[in-house]
């Protein structure tokens, strides 16, 4: 490695190339650890480079940083190792000078180009190198046929290439549990949504919606956590949430090329008094995320989902999910296929089974819900929709429901009367069931009356310009004014605009 001074001026500026090309995406996190960890080889410091000085300097952690609780820093190295080799083997392959970090150091190599392409690059594989073709005298005709024959070797060479750095990137990994067979680090369900139950020891387990969930190794690290068979608010499926992974951990879940929308299911039940930490999180070597688990839902013993819209896969047709936080504890994953970027709708009836509308849109089983009770016994004058109003959630409740923070969204709220009018039970009448729904603190109807604005029809109230909190959600609280209040199913899609 050159050290004079024009050498440094060479690498330096391969330095900012890199971290101007858009290489790294969105990832702060990486290009600040990069651009840290070169500045300290240009200042030749580069013996000051630590798992503590990278925490503290470059990532923003405090002082008291310990890495035997937090393993960002290896992460980050992990993730920065993987996406410098996964560039300079593709499209970064001609560049004059290769940024690598070589296993076990935090120190980067600086590799000019024909040093990577004579003992390096991938690329070169099965061809000869231009030292040992010099020696040769090579008569003038057989250059077409010397052209000819790399072009021949070459996609044998790419095809070495891919299964090289498959394996090499995708090692086989031992299953969490200590017995059982030796599986793969992902799934491959292709053209299919992922529903993933995480933690060993896990069993298939089809949910009320109709969906099967799928247990498997998709996670490398962490440690597996499984929980007395207890009941979990705010879901029909508490065996969904009922194990799972805590601690850092690397999941992976391979998927075909397009757009995702990934949804990460928690519920803390395991009674540990760090269990109020908050986890973190990254997707796609992205920014890390917080979440306190137990503030997010609302208590202990309580389902919540966080929602990520707009993921597309790495280069390795695979979603990558990493846990930075000994305390993070992750149930369930759920990966879904989507248009566009913006939130797949969310329609949910409020009843124990999914049901599929004429649309064929499918509106999933009750959740998301605190407090109230199913509603049952009612005789309903007329059901439309196919049974979209036979069942209803009641009492005095609330729905939090997950979303993208800050945006905005069209909400529609589903209701029929199925007690008062001569049309069902024969009682009762206007002003028999009044009751308030809020939205984020905020008035969305005031003694609303199902029987005065539509008797025992069906009636549709429609909300636009909703928008979520900072958390990433829209809470709907229903309460009494006379009688409970009720509903039958809740529709939230993104602003006409955003779909």
């Amino acid at each position: 490695m050159a050290t004079v001074s024009n050498g440094v001026d060479i690498e330096r500026e391969e330095l900012n190339w890199l971290l101007s090309s858009g290489t790294f995406g969105r990832s702060h996190n990486l290009t600040q650890m990069l651009a840290y960890v070169c500045e300290k080889h240009f200042e030749g410091l580069a013996d000051q480079i630590t798992e503590q000085s990278i925490a503290v300097e470059a990532l923003g952690r405090r002082k008291n940083f310990n890495p035997q609780t937090d393993t960002i820093v290896r992460v980050t190295t992990h993730l920065l190792r993987k996406r410098l080799q996964e560039f300079y083997t593709g499209e970064g392959a001609v560049r004059p000078v290769h940024i690598l970090i070589p296993q076990g150091t935090y120190t980067p190599s600086f590799v000019r180009q024909d040093r990577a392409a004579a003992n390096v690059s991938p690329l070169n594989i099965g061809i000869e190198s231009a030292s040992s073709a010099s020696r040769r005298p090579v008569a003038s005709h057989s250059a077409p046929r010397r052209r000819w024959l790399v072009l021949g070797l070459l996609p044998v060479a790419v095809f070495l290439i891919v299964i090289t750095l498959f394996h090499t990137r995708h090692p086989q990994a031992h299953p969490i549990s200590t017995t059982g067979p030796i599986v793969k680090t992902f799934d491959v369900i292709a053209g299919h949504a992922i529903r993933a139950l995480l933690g060993a020891g896990r069993k298939s387990y089809v949910d009320h919606s109709g969906y099967t969930w799928t247990p498997g190794n998709y996670c490398i690290g962490g440690s597996s956590i499984t929980e007395a068979n207890q009941q979990i608010a705010g879901t029909e499926d508490p065996t969904i949430f009922l194990g799972g992974v805590r601690g850092s951990s690397h999941c992976t879940f391979r998927v075909d090329p397009g757009i995702y929308e990934v949804h990460l299911l928690f519920a803390e039940a395991s009674k540990l008094e760090m269990a109020t930490s908050r986890a973190v999180y990254s997707l796609n070597g992205g920014d890390n995320e917080t979440l306190d688990i137990v503030n997010d839902a609302g208590g202990d013993y309580i389902a919540t989902t966080k929602v990520i819209s707009g993921v597309k896969p790495e280069s390795d047709s695979t979603i990558h999910i990493d846990f930075v936080s000994e305390v993070s504890l992750l149930k369930a994953v759920e990966i879904l296929p989507a248009a566009s970027e913006a939130m797949l709708p969310l329609r949910i009836v409020a009843g124990p089974r999914s049901f599929k509308d004429r649309d064929g849109h499918v509106w999933l089983s009750d959740r998301y819900y605190l407090g109230g009770r199913p509603g049952r016994g009612a005789k309903l004058y007329k059901i439309d929709e196919n049974g979209l109003y036979s069942s209803r959630r009641i009492g005095s409740f609330r729905y939090v429901l997950p979303v993208i923070p800050l945006q905005g969204y069209r909400v529609n709220l589903y209701f029929q009367e199925p007690w008062f009018g001569t049309q069902n039970t024969g009682i009762g009448g206007s002003h028999s069931r009044v009751f308030d729904i809020w939205c984020n603190g905020a008035t969305l109807l005031k003694d609303f009356d199902i029987y005065s604005e539509a008797g025992t029809h069906p009636i549709v109230k429609t909300f636009d310009n909703i928008q979520a909190t900072s958390e990433g959600k829209i809470e709907l609280t229903f309460t009494p004014v006379i009688n409970y209040p009720l509903v039958s199913a809740i529709e939230v899609l993104p602003e006409p605009s955003r779909q």
